[in-house]
């Protein structure tokens, strides 16, 4: 009898879990060890799809999806974050110069995509900043960003900004292999596909 009172006692408690505190991905800091930054109003949903750059025989062809509650290990914490990760297509003058596409479909690290990110730069929430990498080109201390901005009234089109955020530097005045990205900065309108 005192065995069945305890394991009623203890019961409860067998299935006990901490809970993971679920945060606004919009408007809440990275402070909180454990908890879940999720996209509660699905605005980066807006951004999911294949969208497209067309002027002449020039295109820039980027595809976007959503990860759900991804793991990050900051400096002194971790938490998950619902993001946003795509890859992209550049042809230059009837020319492919660029293809990353193909990565979509390999399964790994979500902040090892070459484009990444969860940044809402405006109270709207309708506007992103992600960041950027060119696989084929790496360039010493130059750090660039796209910003996607939906375009008023038109939800299947995309004005892209693709700038440089810090310029690249050089170490005993070598000189830099590049100076560019694959994809040109600039701005781009994007018509999803």
């Amino acid at each position: 009898m005192k065995q069945l009172i305890l394991f009623l006692i203890i019961l409860p408690f067998w299935n006990c879990k901490a809970q993971t505190p679920v945060k606004s991905l919009y408007n809440d800091s990275r402070e909180l060890d454990g908890a879940y930054y999720k996209d509660f109003n699905n605005q980066l949903d807006t951004f999911v799809g294949t969208w497209k750059y067309t002027n002449g025989t020039t295109s820039l062809t980027i595809t976007l999806i959503k990860k759900v509650m991804q793991p990050l290990m900051d400096e002194s914490i971790s938490y998950y974050e619902d993001i946003i990760v795509g890859e992209y297509k550049y042809i230059e003058n009837g020319v492919e110069k660029i293809n990353t596409l193909p990565q979509l479909l390999v399964s790994k690290d979500p902040y090892e995509y070459n484009i990444v990110g969860n940044i809402f730069y405006e109270s709207t929430n309708k506007n992103l900043q992600t960041n950027f990498r060119d696989p084929n080109r790496k360039i010493q201390g130059m750090t660039q960003a796209m910003f996607f901005d939906h375009v008023n009234n038109y939800p299947q089109k995309l004005f892209l900004t693709f700038k440089m955020m810090e310029g690249p530097y050089t170490v005993n005045d070598e000189l830099l292999p590049y100076t560019s990205y694959t994809v040109p900065f600039g701005e781009y309108l994007l018509v999803k596909q």
